[in-house]
């Protein structure tokens, strides 16, 4: 008797201990169910590596590169990106561990990539800052028009250009391309309150300056 209930504690201490972990061996949020794209990671896992990068262009380089051209404003830079992002993510193929889903570790490539081509493209045009400051132009509608979308769009556009890249990134692939935190923790390798937490301290800046922009008329 004694024995069987030393047992029975130490398997609820082990629950416990897996539990505190996230469910994980690593620490990391398991993914929310089923990976979307397990019939890629399956056609990885036996080295068909050309047809599981095939597939997974197809079905998500669309959104990756539409991420790379919120973020880069640049559709050449962001074409050039893209391809790089791909070439890395073959690369990479054969060390994709399951760790998260297989979408979420593409897009963590991508994060890192076009965070790269922005620090590189400050250093390539540094001396023409003050030119091309004043040729951007004003996205704040004159008093007599009214607000349209086009207006609002060109105005947030202008506003997440003044966040930090970290944090613009965070709010792009949250709020448009639909990371969950818990997802956007296994990419960033950060806790999912502290994300949320930083979304949250900017979108009153970013609400703020939106209303600065189009003078209120949102």
């Amino acid at each position: 008797m004694s024995t069987g209930r030393r047992r029975t504690g130490k398997t609820h201490r082990h629950e416990r201990h897996h539990r505190s972990r996230g469910g994980g061996d690593d620490g990391v949020p398991p993914p929310r169910g089923p990976d979307p794209d397990a019939d890629l990671v399956g056609r990885i896992e036996r080295g068909e590596h050309v047809v599981a990068l095939t597939l997974l262009m197809r079905r998500h380089g669309t959104a990756v590169y539409r991420y790379c051209r919120e973020e880069l404003h640049d559709g050449a830079l962001a074409a050039d990106v893209h391809q790089q992002i791909f070439i890395q993510a073959y690369r990479a193929l054969p060390g994709f561990a399951g760790r998260s889903t297989l979408r979420t570790w593409l897009f963590a490539i991508a994060r890192h990539r076009v965070l790269d081509a922005v620090k590189s493209r400050r250093r390539a045009v540094a001396h023409l800052e003050d030119d091309e400051t004043a040729d951007v132009p004003d996205p704040t509608p004159s008093p007599d028009e009214r607000i349209d979308d086009a207006s609002l769009v060109c105005a947030l556009l202008c506003c997440l250009r003044e966040l930090d890249d970290d944090v613009r990134s965070v709010v792009l692939l949250r709020y448009e391309h639909g990371f969950t935190f818990e997802e956007l923790a296994a990419m960033l390798d950060e806790k999912p309150g502290t994300l949320q937490a930083r979304v949250t301290r900017v979108l009153p800046v970013l609400r703020r300056c939106i209303e600065r922009c189009t003078k209120g008329r949102v």
